[in-house]
C-alpha cells in the first residue's frame, strides 16, 4: 500500500469521527434525554428512534475503527 492510499484512508477514518461521529453522538444524547423524560411520561418505555441511533453510532464506529486500522497497518 502506498503512502497515498494510507494517507486517503486515515484521512477518511478522521473524516468519519468528526462529521459523523460527533453529530451522531450529540444527537443521540438529545433523543435520549428527550425520549426518557417522553417515555417517561407517558408509560416508562423509551422509544425505538434510541436504539437505532445507537445502532448507527456502533456502526460508524467500527466504519472508523476499520479505516483507521487499514491506513495505519504496516506493509
Amino acid at each position: 500500500m502506498n503512502n497515498t492510499t494510507r494517507i486517503v484512508l486515515i484521512a477518511l477514518g478522521i473524516a468519519l469521527v468528526v462529521l459523523v461521529l460527533l453529530p451522531l453522538l450529540f444527537m443521540t444524547g438529545m433523543m435520549g434525554m428527550m425520549g426518557g423524560m417522553m417515555g417517561h411520561m407517558m408509560n416508562g418505555t423509551i422509544g425505538a428512534g434510541f436504539w437505532v441511533m445507537g445502532g448507527l453510532v456502533l456502526l460508524v464506529v467500527v466504519g472508523v475503527v476499520v479505516l483507521l486500522v487499514a491506513g495505519l497497518r504496516r506493509r
